[in-house]
């Protein structure tokens, strides 16, 4: 061994540094951090340290171990009622030493000692009990000699009778024949012996009594000193003893019965104290006949067998109180889960409270820190964002020093105003030719090297439906640049914008293009402005104002000063150390390259290797390359890159950060999928009892159901809302079904399943969705330009809309007079005022110029003919169909209904 570092030693132990920096604490040695050097007799020491901590000495341990493994089938029923087998494999491990001969010796030694100690013992006992026994004898002899003196000297003189008495000693075969002679009692002495017997029994009865007594406290004694074992100082538990409770009446009957037995033992021995339990195993008797006669003994004073076999004391548990992190929102089974508690618990404190919710139901904060308070438990108020903050904040703690960083500048304006085209003047490329109809389709990240300095732009859509992307990109720039064409002017897209950059507070730089063209008028273009709120350098304001060309490169130079002014203005500063922090831009899945996300690093340096947080989703960057195609290993602020490595496509704008802990950023990934699984649970709960009763009695609402796949994600994002404003009262559109990538087989079976229109963006079909498209019939529609797209939705929508029913009147007659036939019942004779009546077209009777009948003719006649109509002016006669109450001066309306069909 050799002298080394904390770090070296623990990289060729393979162990962790700070595990091996507390052993070396323990062991007494000086060195407190990785930097620290460790001597070869400072690493004898640890290995000497860590041996003795181990049970190990510093030679050979003398250790063998033993495994066995067996194996065997169990049968098991199931659930279901069916038998099943299952192997059950047994592992054991025993360790033998090697016995030391010293301590061997020792322990023959010490055994030598207690057997010596132990024959001593017992040979004291011995004589003690021969003393006893010999004291025993002789008083029984003295009293047996009293005896016969009392009874040989007879007060009356008279000869008494003569018999033998047997006595036998104790432990002796040898039989002792005395005679006993019972004299004839007179009433004077059969009295006096009566009173003599009786208070002997009494003495009797005091002595029982008392060991009785003294059995009972014995045996409470011994009860308190059980129950004060299975104590702690954690929780103090207090066990009373009850003297009516069948295990203490068990007990002290016990005792009751033993202390009689031993008096009964000791009045027919003499008063020889001999207890035939005691050497006994167990002290209850070690044979099974006294085994069953405790068992029935405790059985006729009713302990139960349960009970008997039960033990009567058990260790009390001390309820557990759980810290429970509480956030804005939780689950009912996640607040379960974190008290330990069932969920059926939770729901039915929240009952009592008058919340009636399910387990997958969330709750807010203040209503869980009253579930928990009423539990038992601790609440403890935690912020959703608690773990990415911790991350946050120990990447800003080491962070280097600050320098000044590139800008990062944010093309915005209306569609078609040149935003591409003026950035492809400046950086010299062709970025309008790769994008659908020369419309941007989603964001682009651009680094540029200009004369002026390094400058990254963020190219971004100027479609209504790009308006989520418009804003990440004004949260994620430093400057935006407004670029109106000279020719139109200020539109819908540009005000939203301003709007967007003012909501972000960023400087806003106005840029007029298209200069080069006759129809430009600057003056109109700034007093739209001034209506807007951009108020113009030149007319006092504090808007840049840079009129340039994007065709002819006019005034480019000019706008880079003013980009570059402003930055410095503004002082940017970044630091280039420490962990990457940033934000996508955009992200994609590839085919063959899995997820590729666009990031623009704010703070820090990227590495290859490091491990990236974004959005929900963490991983190693694996490849990262820069807006050219180029692999580069690193990034430092300000600079666009693309990585591969995330196992998913995160949303755009998603903060992006680099951490060291993969634990850790599984954590933040895991509470990001809690919060984005909270809010789809929101969203399906949202249909509430009182919505259900508000939309009954209504007519069905058709719906357009869409599959939609794009290829990156702020499309979908953007296409999502877009489709969601098309929605109206009378029909809407629901996506149904949408993700980043081409369009998979299963994407086809949703569509067919649900009858939705399967609509790809930028991405085709692979060959088995073909297939299954052309089996079931599915129409697969391809866009690359979002005007498209929408149009084509807008008219799948329009067909579910109801036909507009259009009414034309067409005529109008006025009744003169009233004939009554016998075969029409009334007829009335009218005079045509206006346009001309037709028999087969519905009518209406008017009466002072309201309903009051609405049908069919039954006959239009002028003079004995049938005709067909009646023109303005002339007379004619008309029977109406049903109604038999015409009255003169009412007015027949003939009139027409058409359907016409409706359009968004």
């Amino acid at each position: 061994m050799t002298d080394k570092s904390i770090q070296e030693l623990a990289l060729s132990v393979e162990r962790p540094v700070e595990k091996l920096l507390e052993q070396v604490r323990e062991a007494g040695l000086p060195q407190r951090k990785a930097d620290d050097i460790i001597t070869t007799e400072q690493q004898d020491t640890l290995i000497n340290h860590l041996k003795k901590v181990h049970g190990q000495e510093s030679g050979n341990t003398g250790k063998i171990a033993l495994k066995r493994k067996t194996t065997s089938t169990a049968k098991v029923t199931s659930t279901s009622g069916k038998a099943k087998s299952i192997n059950v494999e047994v592992r054991k491990k025993q360790v033998f030493a090697k016995p030391n001969p010293e301590l061997l010796a020792a322990e023959a030694k010490a055994r030598v000692e207690a057997d010596a100690k132990v024959r001593a013992e017992q040979k004291v006992r011995n004589e003690a009990e021969q003393t006893a026994r010999n004291t025993a004898e002789q008083k029984a002899n003295a009293t047996l000699e009293a005896m016969r003196a009392a009874h040989t000297s007879d007060s009356s003189g008279q000869t008494p009778a003569k018999t033998a008495v047997v006595v036998k000693k104790r432990n002796s075969d040898k039989v002792i024949k005395a005679p006993v002679i019972r004299p004839t009692e007179t009433p004077e002495q059969k009295k006096a012996r009566e009173e003599q017997t009786a208070q002997l029994k009494a003495t009797e009865e005091v002595v029982r009594r008392k060991a009785a007594e003294e059995a009972q406290q014995r045996t409470l004694e011994q009860m308190r000193q059980m129950a004060s074992k299975y104590s702690n100082d954690d929780a103090t538990a207090t066990i009373r003893v009850i003297d009516d409770s069948p295990l203490a009446a068990g007990l002290v009957g016990q005792a009751y019965e033993d202390s009689f037995n031993k008096e009964d033992r000791e009045i027919k021995r003499g008063g020889a104290t001999a207890n035939p339990r005691a050497g006994k195993k167990g002290g209850r008797g070690g044979d099974a006949q006294s085994e069953q006669s405790f068992s029935k003994s405790h059985h006729k004073r009713g302990l139960k067998t349960s009970q008997a076999n039960k033990h009567g004391f058990e260790k009390p548990v001390k309820k557990q109180i759980y810290d429970v992190e509480i956030g804005e929102k939780i689950i009912v089974a996640d607040l379960a889960q974190k008290m330990a508690v069932k969920v059926r618990e939770v729901i039915k404190t929240l009952m009592k409270m008058g919340e009636l919710v399910t387990q997958n139901q969330a709750i807010d904060q203040d209503t869980a820190v009253l579930v928990v308070e009423e539990l038992g438990h601790n609440p403890v108020l935690v912020s959703d964002t608690q773990a990415e903050d911790n991350l946050l904040v120990a990447a800003e703690e080491a962070r280097g020093e600050q320098t000044t960083r590139p800008p990062v500048v944010t093309i915005m304006g209306h569609v078609d105003h040149g935003k591409t085209s003026l950035l492809d003047r400046i950086r010299r490329s062709k970025v309008a030719a790769g994008e659908a109809g020369g419309i941007t389709q989603h964001i682009g990240a651009y680094h540029v090297e200009t004369e002026k300095g390094i400058i990254t732009f963020l190219d971004t859509p100027g479609h209504a439906a790009f308006t989520s992307m418009r804003s990440r990109g004004a949260k994620a720039t430093d400057i935006v640049v407004l670029v109106v064409a000279a020719d139109d002017g200020v539109m819908p897209q540009t005000a939203e914008a301003i709007d967007h950059a003012r909501a972000a507070g960023t400087p806003i730089i106005v840029a007029i293009n298209k200069m080069d063209k006759e129809s430009a008028d600057v003056d109109r273009v700034l007093n739209e402005l001034t209506t807007k709120g951009i108020v113009p350098e030149e007319w006092g304001g504090d808007v840049p104002i840079a009129k340039v060309s994007a065709h002819s490169g006019a005034g480019i130079d000019g706008l880079l000063d003013l980009i570059l002014i402003q930055a410095e203005l503004m002082e940017l500063k970044a630091s280039a150390e420490g962990a990457a922090q940033g934000v996508v831009i955009e992200a994609r899945v590839d085919k063959g390259r899995g997820a590729v996300t666009s990031i623009l690093v704010q703070n820090g340096t990227l590495n290859i290797g490091d491990l990236v947080l974004a959005g929900s989703s963490y991983g190693r960057v694996r490849a990262m390359v820069d807006e050219n195609g180029q692999r580069i290993t690193s990034a430092g602020p300000s600079i666009p890159v693309e990585i591969l490595g995330l196992p998913d496509a995160p949303m755009a704008g998603d903060e992006v950060l680099v951490v060291n802990d993969e634990k850790k950023a599984r954590e933040v990934a895991d509470a990001r999928s809690d919060r984005e699984r909270h809010k789809r649970l929101e969203r399906a709960s949202a249909m509430r009892l009182e919505n259900i009763m508000a939309s009954m009695g209504k007519k069905d609402i058709p719906y357009v159901n869409v599959v939609l796949k794009t290829d990156v994600r702020g499309t979908l994002e953007a296409l999502h809302v877009a489709l969601d404003e098309l929605s109206t009262d009378e029909v809407k559109v629901r996506v149904i079904g949408s993700g980043v990538g081409a369009i998979t087989e299963s994407d086809v079976t949703l569509a067919e399943s649900s009858e939705a229109v399967l609509l790809g963006f930028n991405v085709r079909a692979d060959n088995s969705a073909r297939q299954k498209s052309d089996q079931d019939g599915i129409d697969i529609r391809y866009y690359s330009v979002i005007y498209h797209l929408i149009d084509d939705v807008k008219a799948a929508m329009s067909g579910k809309l109801a036909p507009e029913h259009r009414e034309t009147i067409l005529g109008v007659a006025e009744v003169r007079e009233v004939f009554h036939s016998s075969k029409f019942g009334a007829a009335a004779g009218c005079m045509v005022l206006e346009g001309v009546l037709h028999r087969n077209k519905p009518i209406r009777v008017l009466r002072d110029d309201v309903v009051v009948f609405q049908g069919e003719l039954e006959s239009l006649r002028r003079y004995k003919e049938v005709v067909e109509e009646v023109r303005a002016g002339m007379e004619c006669g008309l029977a109406v169909k049903g109604y038999k109450d015409i009255k003169e001066k009412d007015k027949i309306e003939v009139y027409d209904v058409q359907l016409i069909k409706r359009s968004l």
